[in-house]
C-alpha cells in the first residue's frame, strides 16, 4: 500500500512540475506579447539599420565596374551622384589599379521620425544615427561590393571639396559619321582586318575598334566600355553603310558582350 502512495506522489509531483513549467512559459509569453504591442521600436536602433543599409548600397554600386582602374576622386563623384540624402563625401585618396586600391570615405546620417502605431503595432520612438565608413575599390577584382570598413567618424563633418574629377574618356559627337564614312571607303571585298585597320587611325588609343563579317555584311564596332559608348556600323555588299542601334545596352555592362559586331551578327535577348 505504501509503496502505491509513493508512486502516486511522484505522479503528481511530475505533473505539479510540468504545471508549472507551462505557467511560468505563459507568463513570459504574456510578458514577451505585452511589450511587444505596447513598447515602440528604438528608433536609434531602426535608422542604425537604416544607415547599415546605405553602406551595403553604396558597396554596391562601388563595385568594380571597368576593366580600366578609376581614381578615387571618380568614384568619390560617383556616390555625390547616386547617393541618397544623409551621405556626406568626406575624402578620397588612391586609384583602383594601386595595390592599396581608390578610397572613398562618407559620413552616413540616417533620422528615424518617431510613430505611433495601432491595434497590435506600437510604433517607433525617434531616433538618429551617424556613421562614418572608408570604401575600397580594387580593379580587376569584381566581387559583388566594394570592402567596406566603419571608421571613427571626424569632428567636422563639413565635408571634403566637392569632387571635380577627369571626364571618363568618350566618343566624340562626330563618331557615327567617322565609323561609316571609314566603312563608306572601303572596297566591297574588304576584310575584317581592313576595317579595323582604316578605324584605327580615325579614333584615339583608349577607343576599342572591333569587325567582323558574315555572309555578305562587314560589321564593325569602335566603343568606349567606361563610358557604354557603342557605335555599330553594318555595311552590306553594294550598299551604303548604316548604324545599328537595335541591341539591348545591358550587353555594354562588364561581364557582358560588350561593343562587339556580335550585337548585329550575333544578338542576344536578354529579356
Amino acid at each position: 500500500m505504501s509503496s502505491s502512495r509513493s508512486a502516486g506522489g511522484s505522479v503528481l509531483r511530475v505533473v505539479g512540475i510540468g504545471l508549472g513549467a507551462l505557467l511560468v512559459l505563459a507568463v513570459v509569453l504574456v510578458g514577451w506579447l505585452f511589450y511587444e504591442v505596447s513598447v515602440p521600436d528604438d528608433g536609434d536602433r531602426v535608422a542604425e539599420q537604416q544607415a547599415e543599409a546605405t553602406a551595403e548600397q553604396i558597396a554596391e554600386d562601388l563595385e568594380p565596374r571597368y576593366a580600366d582602374p578609376l581614381g578615387a576622386e571618380n568614384l568619390a563623384a560617383q556616390v555625390v551622384a547616386d547617393g541618397p540624402d544623409g551621405v556626406t563625401v568626406l575624402g578620397w585618396d588612391g586609384d583602383s589599379g594601386s595595390d592599396e586600391g581608390a578610397a572613398v570615405e562618407v559620413a552616413i546620417r540616417a533620422e528615424v521620425r518617431g510613430s505611433s502605431g495601432e491595434f497590435f503595432d506600437p510604433g517607433v520612438s525617434a531616433g538618429t544615427s551617424l556613421t562614418c565608413w572608408r570604401f575600397t575599390v580594387h580593379a580587376y577584382e569584381h566581387d559583388a561590393e566594394a570592402t567596406r570598413d566603419e571608421i571613427d567618424c571626424p569632428d567636422d563633418l563639413g565635408g571634403a571639396p566637392a569632387p571635380e574629377p577627369t571626364p571618363l574618356p568618350s566618343l566624340d559627337p562626330n563618331a557615327e559619321a567617322t565609323v561609316l564614312a571609314a566603312l563608306d571607303a572601303l572596297p566591297d571585298d574588304a576584310t575584317p582586318a581592313t576595317a579595323e585597320a582604316a578605324l584605327r587611325e580615325a579614333f584615339p588609343e583608349f577607343v576599342d575598334v572591333r569587325a567582323d563579317q558574315g555572309s555578305d555584311v562587314l560589321v564593325a564596332t569602335v566603343g568606349v566600355l567606361r563610358a557604354r559608348d557603342c557605335i555599330v556600323g553594318v555595311r552590306h555588299v553594294g550598299e551604303s553603310a548604316w548604324r545599328f542601334s537595335g541591341f539591348d545596352r545591358i550587353q555594354l555592362e562588364p561581364g557582358e558582350g560588350g561593343c562587339d559586331p556580335g550585337l548585329y551578327l550575333a544578338p542576344i535577348t536578354t529579356h
